[in-house]
């Protein structure tokens, strides 16, 4: 029994010895392989170091010393992930030891994880009152596009310690980018005189003169800008920063064909993705669309960046590209769940799907959050000058000229509306029609003169005098002179609703009777969707001599409805009743549905229309069908020569063709052509030319038409 206890004992000696021996062993290998990884972290050889850190873990995961040069090791290898896992667990041991804090502050700050960083600084500054801490604070917030925040923080710094420089150049970074470009150039030039003056570090200085030249380059002064970057230059020829900041003048300066060249030429030397997303931006400005997409598909190959696919969704959009834009636009969202950007998009799909209403208001929530989305900005005047909301619109191209004053389409579209709101325009042409049906009661050759004065009361309101002088004949009845005079009226409040009223009479020779017309319309949108119209007009009947003698005329009675399915689909209806001067009625019932093959610049649509027309009774003096159904297919071509983008401000050019094919109920088959040409000389003066022809099978129906017209705004 004491033999038992004996060997029992001296069992549980032995294994208490191993067992230390083991542990003593282990830790010793912990202690050596930390040591061995502090000396190479010593000498800056952190990849090494690395390796015995991550071995002394293994063995000790509480060895706090090794887990924190770890870290460091990790940050200064740019291996920001696993240094930011490794202060949060140095942080786990002590979680009151500030420069951990910092640390971690930074490395978040250097991953964009802004939000991040600024709690832990602010945390770190309520504790410590640390200037170094409140200077980074600084910085971050000049990284996060928060320059105000930064500034209050460096004028508290600057009030106790006016000399210090790194305080005055993030100071100067924070004016430079929250609009005082011109102020922070002044701080860079004393702080440039300063290290000049005592002899201090040459890449300081190129960074500061780096630095000045963009605050040259935003307050428009190229050549201090273009003088900057040549001294750099002549002091270090392959200077990257110098080389692209003198391309960005040539940008800026719309000298893109130079800055292209530039761009260029540093990145067959050095590939840089910032520098290669300049590029593309000037492609892009420059309307070298499919070269800027090619950029940005090759930045977004490398790494997901969020301006390059901004822009490069805006471009899709710039070019039509409806649906590949949006799908850029929610890559975005997915991505980075950026508010901003989802309102961008959501603006832009209503605004291409003519939700007009909507468009407004989500322009204007984006805008409210992001006061110089100058994107945002432009599209919301594109949408008010297209609606005929001239105060608006102004005041949107002057907020956009206030935030980047070299924004010529802005300019544009602002004298545009200035002309249109503001200005007595005339319009004055002449017009050339004839046409010939036994069949169908026609019988009609007219020349005429016009002239139209569009006087702008005021944003709203408007009135159109037009006066008409005509001279017709007939086969049975020639000679026949007529003078036209008519008042319109039109209100709009739009995109709400509009209405228009009018009057209009004719005089004739040859002892004919004064004809007296008239009528209004009033429109709404619906649901947002599209607009519906209900009209009243008389009109006289000009079909032959007859009718014109004894002052026929119908009084029409219309409603109209038509929806946007999305930017190229649209459908409508329409009822029409008509009662004739001599008892008789006309029911015209039809639909249409429109599809744009492709959108502008070349354009190409296609529109299918039936109706029914139906009168109470046939009659000798007018073509007056019973039970008579036509079907309409036209082809329309569309093609813009403009030197420019297609936005309301441009002057446009475009010749436009027409083709209608028509089979009606009675097997006659109608084919018409209509061609035009459009000529905006300036944005005073536009010049028109339009011309038709129609003819339908056994000759039954024929007719031509010359039109040509100018309009100046005076």
């Amino acid at each position: 029994m004491i033999k038992a206890r004996i060997v029992f004992y001296g069992l549980i000696l032995i294994g208490i010895a191993v067992t230390t021996t083991f542990i003593y062993h282990n830790t010793q290998q912990a202690d050596i392989n930390y040591y061995r990884g502090h000396r190479l972290f010593e000498k800056g050889e952190y990849d090494k170091a690395i390796k015995f850190f991550k071995k002394s873990l293994l063995i000790n995961p509480a060895n706090q010393d090794a887990v924190t040069e770890l870290a460091y090791s990790y940050q200064w290898t740019d291996n920001y992930e696993k240094a930011m896992s490794n202060f949060q667990r140095a942080l786990s041991f002590e979680p009151d030891d500030n420069k951990l804090k910092v640390a971690l502050a930074k490395t978040y700050s250097w991953t964009k994880e802004y939000q991040k960083a600024i709690p832990l600084y602010k945390e770190v500054i309520e504790i410590t009152d640390s200037i170094d801490a409140k200077r980074q604070l600084a910085e971050v917030y000049i990284w996060n596009s928060q320059p105000d925040k930064a500034k209050d923080i460096l004028e508290v710094i600057l009030k106790d310690t006016p000399l210090d420089v790194n305080a005055k150049l993030l100071f100067a970074k924070a004016m430079h980018y929250s609009g005082g470009a011109e102020k922070a150039a002044v701080i860079y030039e004393e702080l440039l005189e300063k290290e000049k003056s005592e002899e201090k570090d040459i890449e300081e200085q190129k960074e500061i003169k780096v630095l000045l030249g963009e605050a040259y380059i935003i307050s428009k002064d190229y050549a201090k800008a273009v003088e900057k970057y040549k001294e750099i230059l002549k002091e270090d020829p392959g200077s990257i920063e110098a080389r692209a900041g003198l391309a960005d003048v040539f940008a800026y300066s719309k000298e893109f064909n130079k800055a292209i060249f530039l761009y260029k030429e540093i990145l067959e030397e050095e590939e840089d993705l910032e520098v290669k997303r300049k590029l593309a931006d000037v492609l892009s400005l420059d309307k070298k669309y499919d070269e800027a997409i090619r950029l940005y598909d090759e930045i977004l190959d490398e790494k997901e960046d969020t301006k390059a696919r901004l822009q490069k969704a805006r471009i899709l959009g710039w070019t039509r590209e409806y649906g590949k834009s949006l799908k850029e636009y929610r890559k975005i969202v997915e991505f980075t769940d950026d508010v901003q950007v989802a309102l961008e998009m959501r603006a832009k799909e209503a605004y291409w799907n003519n939700r007009v209403k909507h468009a407004i208001r989500y322009y204007n929530e984006l805008i409210k959050k992001d006061p110089e989305n100058v994107e945002a900005m432009f599209d919301l005047a594109q949408v008010y000058s297209y609606q005929s909301m001239w105060k608006e619109a102004k005041e949107e191209y002057g907020r956009i000229l206030a935030v980047s004053p070299e924004h010529c389409r802005a300019e544009e579209g602002l004298e545009k509306v200035k002309f249109i709101a503001d200005h007595l325009a005339l319009k004055s042409g002449y017009e050339f029609f004839e046409a010939d049906s036994k069949g169908r009661q026609s019988d009609i050759k007219r020349h005429a003169f016009f002239n139209k004065i569009t006087f702008p009361v005021n944003y709203n309101f408007k009135v159109e005098l037009d006066y008409r002088h005509a001279y017709r004949s007939f086969s049975d009845f020639g000679d026949v002179v007529e003078n036209e005079g008519k008042v319109e009226l039109l209100y709009k409040r739009t995109p709400d609703w509009w209405v228009q009223l009018f009057y209009d009479f004719i005089a004739y020779n040859k002892d004919i009777d004064t004809m007296h017309n008239f009528g209004s319309s009033f429109t709404f949108r619906v649901f947002d969707r599209g607009e519906f119209t209900t009209s009243y007009q008389r009109e006289r009947l000009e079909n032959t001599s007859t009718v014109i003698r004894d002052a026929y005329y119908k009084d029409d009675y219309k409603q109209r409805i038509y929806f946007d399915v999305n930017k190229k689909i649209k459908f409508g209806l329409d009822f029409l009743l008509s009662g004739y001067s001599d008892d008789k009625w006309k029911y015209e019932p039809g639909f249409d549905l429109l599809y744009y093959i492709s959108l502008e610049p070349k354009r190409f649509m296609v529109k299918y229309r039936v109706f029914f027309r139906d009168f109470s009774k046939t009659v000798n003096e007018y073509f007056s069908p019973r039970d008579f159904w036509t079907n309409t297919l036209t082809f329309n071509w569309r093609h813009f020569l403009n030197k420019e983008e297609i936005f309301f401000g441009a002057d446009d050019v475009y010749y436009d063709l027409t083709y209608n094919l028509s089979v009606d109920s009675e097997d006659i088959v109608s084919h018409g052509f209509i061609g035009e040409f459009n000529w905006d000389i300036n944005k005073r003066l536009n010049f028109n030319i339009q011309g038709a022809v129609t003819n339908t099978s056994v000759d039954v129906y024929g007719d031509k038409r010359v039109s040509a017209s100018l309009k100046y705004y005076f």
